[in-house]
């Protein structure tokens, strides 16, 4: 790791490039509780097609000159299977790597990690609605997408779900599968 100038290690850059609201406003939450001054949050373009996640991530961080990278700067994209095909997904996993980008990725949306912060998870595939029926339940009021005041309950058990998504940490484009958990570990290592 880099020194600065005063002989202290400086903490490499970390950019989490999310799909949409709710991951946005979880990762912010994340930033806060982890103090994680390192770390920026952007959100890819919504409501397009999900098959080109990495290339509008690669555009994302050659147009932003707040977002300039180096060999010191990790890149996580994170997504969700939603509609895309298995070969699609490759296809992006593919060029992830090519890009030296992490993926960040659920199966079959990133309500499987948020249950995750309240019981273990298995392979089993859950349903949407399903994953939102269980977060009213364990919320106590439905649950809406992006409600700041749900998410930021939420991450209240971010070492619960670190736990409980263990057993579904692989990417499985199959069955019911979210790796943020080993995403945060590894932002969290880089930190110390």
């Amino acid at each position: 790791m880099a020194r600065n100038k005063k002989g202290r290690k400086e903490k490499r850059k970390v950019y989490i490039l999310v799909e949409g609201e709710t991951e946005q406003k979880y990762f912010d939450f994340l930033r806060q509780k982890l103090r994680l001054s390192n770390v920026k949050i952007r959100t890819l373009i919504l409501n397009n097609s999900g098959r080109t996640w990495i290339d509008k991530a690669k555009r994302l961080l050659q147009n932003d000159p707040k977002l300039s990278r180096d060999k010191q700067t990790d890149v996580f994209v994170v997504f969700d299977k939603d509609e895309i095909t298995v070969e699609e997904l490759k296809a992006m996993f593919s060029k992830a790597v090519k890009e030296n980008f992490t993926i960040g990725f659920s199966n079959i949306t990133f309500e499987v990690w948020l249950v995750a912060h309240f019981e273990p998870m298995t392979s089993h595939l859950i349903s949407k609605q399903g994953l939102k029926d269980k977060l009213s339940r364990y919320l106590q009021a439905k649950y809406i997408k992006a409600n700041s005041d749900q998410l930021e309950k939420i991450i209240e058990n971010l070492d619960v779900a670190l736990k409980n998504s263990a057993l579904i940490s692989k990417v499985d484009l199959c069955g019911q599968s979210t790796n943020i958990g080993g995403m945060i570990m590894k932002i969290k290592q880089d930190q110390e």
